[in-house]
């Protein structure tokens, strides 16, 4: 119902109140019943409209209070996705700058050891791709190296750790000869990531 709707309810229930007090012979104490009981429902119809403005407030008040906490979540969300975003783009762009293809970067090292092209082999494997992260791929390579001496062998592992474009190396299987213990041949797996593109 409509305040004004309500108020001249009120107007006209008072006016017909004061008519019929004119019209008929009532003694003091009645009327003076009649005009506490009229201020009473006056003061009654006031609390109800108040009481319905000021828990219309509250609500709204605690609506935005809601809104607002969720906002500042939002903004801590979204400058952390930032912060991610830009460092993974600083770790792609580091891994970027070295272009050469990991065959010669690893091929460069075993040269780089004084090891003769007879004495090692290089193998391309499928790019595969993690399934545990979903941000980067690996791309790996298996190596062979025949005829070597464990300080090579060491050399060799020190550099590949150590070289700029991050490899890791793993599956490193060593087998030695019986009557030469310093001829081994080591198969290892070098492997590099690339962070796949962040959209």
């Amino acid at each position: 119902m409509d305040i004004n709707d309500l108020t001249q309810n009120v107007k006209k229930v008072i006016g017909d109140l004061r008519e019929k007090l004119s019209r008929r012979s009532t003694t003091e104490r009645d009327r003076r019943a009649i005009i506490i009981g009229a201020a009473g429902l006056c003061l009654l119809v006031l609390y109800l409209i108040f009481q319905s403005f000021s828990s219309g407030t509250n609500r709204m008040e605690k609506r935005v209070s809601q809104l607002e906490s969720e906002l500042i979540r939002i903004e801590g969300l979204r400058s952390e996705y930032l912060q991610s975003k830009k460092r993974i783009s600083e770790l792609s762009s580091e891994i970027r700058e070295e272009e050469e293809p990991l065959i010669s970067v690893v091929e460069r090292i075993l040269l780089d050891e004084n090891l003769e092209r007879k004495n090692f082999s290089i193998k391309d494997v499928n790019l595969r791709i993690s399934q545990s992260e979903d941000f980067y791929q690996e791309k790996s390579i298996d190596v062979e190296l025949k005829n070597l001496s464990l300080k090579d062998l060491v050399d060799i592992l020190y550099k590949i750790q150590n070289a700029p474009s991050f490899l890791k190396v793993s599956n490193l299987n060593i087998n030695t000869k019986f009557d030469k213990s310093d001829s081994m041949t080591v198969k290892l797996r070098v492997s590099t990531f690339e962070f796949k593109e962040v959209g």
